[in-house]
């Protein structure tokens, strides 16, 4: 049994807008999306609807799949809400 938990990054921004120099575009971003993933290789628990955002809770999804074992485990999947964040901007 393992759990294994990530970050997805994601840059919120518009579509590249041409400047006066030739072939050359900015990009207008605003804030970044981050979300926290878990993956639950075997499990005998599933989320509830609580757990889920809109009934109280905080996350946007939830998949799971049964294991073929003679007793009731589940491989799944859990995705929290997006955290809007500042960009990280470097040079």
């Amino acid at each position: 049994m393992a759990i294994y938990i990530g970050k997805q990054y994601r840059l919120r921004a518009g579509s590249p807008m041409p400047t006066a120099t030739r072939g050359h575009f900015v990009l207008h971003s605003f804030m970044a999306a981050n979300q926290d993933t878990t993956i639950d290789t075997c499990t005998d628990t599933i989320v509830n609807s609580g757990n889920f955002k809109g009934q109280g809770g905080d996350l946007t999804a939830a998949n799971y799949s049964r294991l073929p074992l003679t007793e009731e485990r589940y491989s799944g999947k859990t995705t929290s809400s997006e955290l809007y964040i500042e960009e990280k901007i470097s040079f």
